[in-house]
This record gives C-alpha cells, structure tokens and sequence, in this order.
C-alpha cells in the first residue's frame, strides 16, 4: 500500500495475476472499475514473492492477500481483516495512528515533495481528476506548488 499507493479496496482486490514480480508492474482495479498500471518497488517485489512462496496459504481462491488463520483460512481477505492486521501492528509498535489510507497519503505527498510530474502522480494514484491529485502538492516544498499554481493559471479561461 505504501509503495504503489494504493486504497484498502484495490490491495483486497489484488489478484496473483494481477502482480508481474519480475516485470515490476501491478495492475490494479480502482474506483469505477478503471485499470491503471503501477510499478511495483523492488523490495515490495521481494516481499511479495517471499509471500507467495512461503506464507500465503494453499487455497482455490486468487485473491492475492488471503486469511492465514482460523475458519476462513484460504479465503480473501476482507476490509474487516486488513483493518484487524493494522489494528494488531498498531498495539504491537505502539504507535497510535497508522490507518491504511495513511499509507496512500505518504506515498502521494512522498511523491510530490520529490517533485513528480503532477499528471504522473494522477495517473500513479488513479485520480479520475487532477484537483483531486492537487491536494498532495500544498505539502510538497514551495516552488512544486508554485509550477503547479503557474501551470493552472496559464490553463484558466481569460475572461473577455
């Protein structure tokens, strides 16, 4: 979630096809059913493959992220599930924040205080819309924001 920014919804939706290990790619469905491509970090990668190879349960499903315990082992995990995983990390840490969409957020706002290209991070977090993509910039440094504001000046309708 951090790595390639993306909702609860679409890591539960992850299928094991859906993730190219050795290409580095995943495809992810997102809201309003809209397919995106999003490279997949090298250490998520190792991860994941580590996942596969020794963790993730024996099952008919391909659901890529399924339940390790318990009655429902095999099966997809669910919101209630990954809110669980978040919930026992949170009380084993310490740490008393930590939600899933925090991950999102850090990865976009990451992403804009490096400097990305705005309409690369659009399509990196799969905004139908560039506004929505904007709201990371007012945390990235001054003069990403600047370009930014710049940008959508030149693009704003003169008035005659």
């Amino acid at each position: 979630m951090l790595w390639c920014g993306l909702r609860s919804g679409e890591v539960l939706a992850l299928n094991v096809k859906d993730v190219d290990i050795g290409g580095r790619w995943v495809t992810v469905t997102g809201k309003g059913s809209r397919q995106r491509r999003v490279p997949l970090d090298g250490d998520a990668a190792s991860v994941i493959d580590a996942y596969l190879l020794v963790e993730r349960p024996e099952s008919d499903s391909d659901r890529l992220f399924l339940v390790a315990k318990g009655p429902n082992r095999g099966q997809g995990l669910t919101p209630a599930g990954l809110r669980t995983i978040f919930r026992y990390h949170r009380q084993l840490t310490g740490v008393s924040g930590g939600h899933p969409h925090a991950l999102r957020h850090t990865f976009g706002t990451t992403l804009a205080e490096a400097g990305v290209d705005l309409a690369v991070l659009q399509a990196l977090l799969g905004h139908a819309h560039v506004e929505t993509t904007a709201r990371y910039v007012h945390l990235a440094p001054a003069h990403v924001k600047a370009e930014f504001d710049a940008a959508h000046e030149r693009l704003r309708p003169r008035d005659a």
